[in-house]
C-alpha cells in the first residue's frame, strides 16, 4: 500500500512539474510597452485654392498593449493602447484674414491675404490592430502591424504667416490662433507599422518601428469655410512615424 502511495506521489510531482514548466515556457498572454518618437507630417487637400505647404515635424508617444490571440504561440496579437499624437501639417491659401490688433484690441481685416498656416493638432488615440510576429532569430523578432487609429482631438492651434498683397506691401504677420472649435473632434486613420524587437533578457525587449498613418476624414468641421469662396476647407493628413520603445 505504501508503495502505491509513493508511486502516486511521484506521478503527482511529475505532473505538477510539467504544468509549472508549461506555465513558465508558455508565451505571455499580454505584453505591455512604452514608445515615443518623431514624425514627418504633411497634408493633402481637394479644396480649390488650397495647397500643401511642405512637411512638418511632429511627435508621438504612448502605451502599447499586445494581447496574445493564440496561447500556444507568440506570433499573433491584438494590439491596442493609449497614445498621444502631435500632428503638424501646413497648407497655403488665399482668404480674408481677420486678426486682433495688439495695440487697440480691435479686429482688423486683410483682404485677400496670402496665408501659410502651420497647424499643431493633438489627439489622444486608441489603436485597434492585428500584430504578427516572426519566431526569434537569435535575439531578434520582426513584426508587422495593420489596423485603425481612433483619435479624439484635445487641442488645435495654428501659426499663421500672413502677407498683405492687395496693398502691395511686403509686411508679414505671424499670428497664433486657437482652432479647436473648427477642428473635427474624431479622427479615423489607417495605421501600418513594420518593425523589430531585440531581446535584452527574458521578456524585456527594446523595439523600433517605422509606421505610416493615413487620415480618412477631414481635419476640420463642415462649418470651417473660406470667406471668399464660401467653400468648406477639406484637409487630410499623412505621416511617417519613427517609433522607439521598450517592452517590460
Amino acid at each position: 500500500m505504501r508503495r502505491c502511495y509513493f508511486l502516486f506521489l511521484i506521478l503527482v510531482c511529475m505532473s505538477s512539474a510539467d504544468m509549472l514548466y508549461a506555465q513558465i515556457g508558455r508565451p505571455r498572454a499580454v505584453e505591455i510597452g512604452l514608445f515615443a518618437g518623431p514624425t514627418i507630417d504633411w497634408s493633402s487637400t481637394g479644396t480649390r485654392g488650397y495647397n500643401n505647404a511642405g512637411i512638418r515635424l511632429g511627435g508621438v508617444y504612448g502605451l502599447n498593449v499586445d494581447i496574445n490571440l493564440a496561447q500556444t504561440s507568440s506570433n499573433y496579437f491584438f494590439s491596442t493602447g493609449v497614445n498621444a499624437r502631435h500632428i503638424r501639417y501646413g497648407f497655403k491659401f488665399t482668404d480674408n484674414y481677420i486678426y486682433k490688433d495688439v495695440t487697440t484690441g480691435d479686429e482688423q481685416t486683410i483682404e485677400r491675404a496670402e496665408v501659410v498656416s502651420t497647424f499643431t493638432t493633438t489627439y489622444v488615440s486608441l489603436p485597434t490592430a492585428i500584430k504578427l510576429k516572426t519566431n526569434e532569430f537569435g535575439r531578434f523578432v520582426v513584426f508587422g502591424l495593420v489596423g485603425l487609429e481612433h483619435g479624439i482631438a484635445v487641442s488645435s492651434k495654428s501659426n499663421d504667416e500672413v502677407t498683405d498683397v492687395m496693398n502691395a506691401r511686403t509686411m508679414k504677420k505671424t499670428e497664433k490662433n486657437d482652432h479647436y472649435k473648427h477642428t473635427a473632434i474624431f479622427k479615423e486613420s489607417l495605421y501600418i507599422v513594420l518593425g523589430t524587437e531585440y531581446i535584452i533578457q527574458d521578456q524585456t525587449k527594446i523595439t523600433f518601428g517605422l509606421g505610416y498613418d493615413h487620415g480618412f476624414n477631414n481635419m476640420f468641421r463642415k462649418k470651417y469655410t473660406n470667406t471668399i469662396t464660401s467653400e468648406a476647407v477639406n484637409i487630410h493628413t499623412h505621416r511617417i512615424e519613427f517609433q522607439f520603445g521598450v517592452i517590460f
